[in-house]
């Protein structure tokens, strides 16, 4: 008896020191090519949690209660073959799922309604005409699924489908009356179809080499936000999802006594700033809705950098970390390519990741692992995003504990969620996966061709 009872203490160390545990299973055969695979996940207002589950042939939706306890199942063909995957999910009143397929080029949008209380399916085609558009962006909220788009006008067009049909909205980003001069009403357009948009999801552990763009998205259920930095100060367009209303905000860096480069993260209403040269660095915050600074930390080329946690590293696209010795020679680096920041929530503090991405001449595929955390950096934790982006590149950063008032503390590193998942996701390469934050962990959604099973496993950080 007291050989099991210290296997299950075993065990459960095991578990709360890995940070990950299995919520449920369900058995599936996803049959035919890998790359017909297609996980999406969502939560209607009853908070049922449901997986919609593709294939070649079938398409299979799994419903479960609030406590993640499967309730049920239906599956239907497969659309025909001008619909590529899946886009989005809202639902109706009732709390059924209505699941938006969407051709290759968003020309054609199928939306599937499955009624669970009749197990039955009815569906709607809705055709748009993005002939003469770019599309910049596609996304869910407030029940919604949209496709953003950028007109030849140079006007940023949401395509907007939900329960009572079809709508459009345009939205100008007009660069008058700002801080740039000589500069031209489609200069945030161009901006975009320059850099593109990168989408933050501040529930989400963010890497460094994502920090760095230059053109941000953040949404929540009634705003969609973009940033962008540029020409000496970040500008703000928050956008109601509701009127599609407009305001814009303008928020100067930190200058410094020599020509830099700058950034921002925004997360939980405030705008964090860097800027950096090969001789100094600022970090700032700002309240976002008051503009009123609530604390800048500097560094200097001479001097350790008084509020980081970490040492300074370098990590290459191989996963190989180094540290830097001095300041001078981490500032030297970071101002040869593209500079930015990370914000993460943990129980513990908000985690800051500080640096910048720059270019190298070597080969191999990018790694997740770019900008992960310090336990994950050093304890060989990596996965792998060539999906995601191809460049070569290496990450010069180091890490910084703040409280919620942005006051630097001193505190030994607690694991997070991202270093089991990475570990994970190395060692077992799912052929496809959805992550999904979900209370207040994360859950990865996958598929185990080994054993044929749909597999929900829950990601925490680990708390003092």
């Amino acid at each position: 008896m007291k050989k099991v009872l210290f296997l299950l203490l075993l065990i459960s160390l095991f578990e709360s020191a890995s940070a990950q545990t299995i919520l449920n299973s369900f058995p599936i055969e996803l049959k035919k090519s890998s790359s017909y695979f297609q996980i999406l996940n969502a939560e209607n207002q009853q908070q049922d949690y449901f997986a919609f589950i593709a294939e070649k042939e079938k398409v299979t939706v799994l419903k479960y209660n609030s406590a993640l306890f499967f309730k049920d199942s239906i599956s239907i063909p497969r659309p025909d073959k001008n619909f590529d995957f899946m886009v989005g999910t809202t639902f109706s009143s009732d709390g059924n799922p209505n699941l938006y397929w969407s051709s290759k080029d968003y020309e054609t949008i199928k939306v599937y309604t499955f009624d669970f209380k009749t197990h039955s399916t009815s569906s709607l085609v809705f055709v748009n005409d993005f002939e003469r558009e770019k599309v910049v962006d596609v996304f869910v909220a407030a029940n919604e699924v949209n496709i953003a788009t950028i007109t030849p006008d140079n006007q940023l067009k949401f395509t907007n489908f939900s329960n009572i049909g079809k709508s459009e909205y345009f939205v100008s980003l007009s660069s008058n009356n700002t801080a740039i001069e000589n500069s031209k009403d489609n200069v945030f357009s161009e901006l975009i179809l320059e850099n593109g948009i990168t989408v933050i999801d501040s529930k989400l552990f963010t890497p460094l080499y994502i920090g760095v763009a230059k053109v941000k998205r953040y949404l929540n259920e009634k705003e969609f936000i973009l940033t962008f930095d540029y020409k000496g100060q970040t500008t703000v367009f928050s956008i109601d999802l509701e009127d599609f209303s407009v305001e814009k905000q303008l928020f100067p860096y930190e200058k410094l006594a020599e020509e830099s480069k700058s950034n921002s993260y925004l997360h939980q209403n405030v705008l964090y700033q860097i800027t950096a040269n090969s001789e100094a660095l600022s970090l700032s915050a700002i309240d976002f809705e008051t503009k009123e600074k609530i604390a800048s930390y500097q560094a200097n080329s001479k001097d350790e950098i008084t509020f980081k946690n970490s040492p300074l590293l370098l990590q290459s696209e191989s996963g190989k970390t180094r540290q830097l010795k001095k300041t001078s020679q981490f500032l030297s680096k970071i101002d040869y390519g593209n500079v930015g920041l990370t914000v993460y929530s943990s129980p513990n503090y908000n985690l800051f990741t500080i640096g910048g991405v720059r270019e190298v001449a070597s080969g191999g595929s990018l790694l997740l692992g770019l900008g992960l955390t310090v336990g994950g950096a050093f304890g060989g934790t990596y996965v792998d995003a060539s999906t995601l982006i191809e460049n070569n590149s290496q990450s010069i950063y180091f890490e910084s504990y703040f409280d919620t008032n942005f006051k630097h503390v001193i505190t030994p590193f607690q694991p997070l969620y991202i270093d089991a998942l990475g570990d994970f996701l190395n060692k077992n390469h799912p052929s496809v996966q959805n992550i999904i934050p979900y209370q207040n962990y994360v859950i990865l959604n996958y598929y185990n061709s080994k054993t044929k099973e749909f597999v929900m496993r829950k990601f925490e950080d680990i708390s003092q």
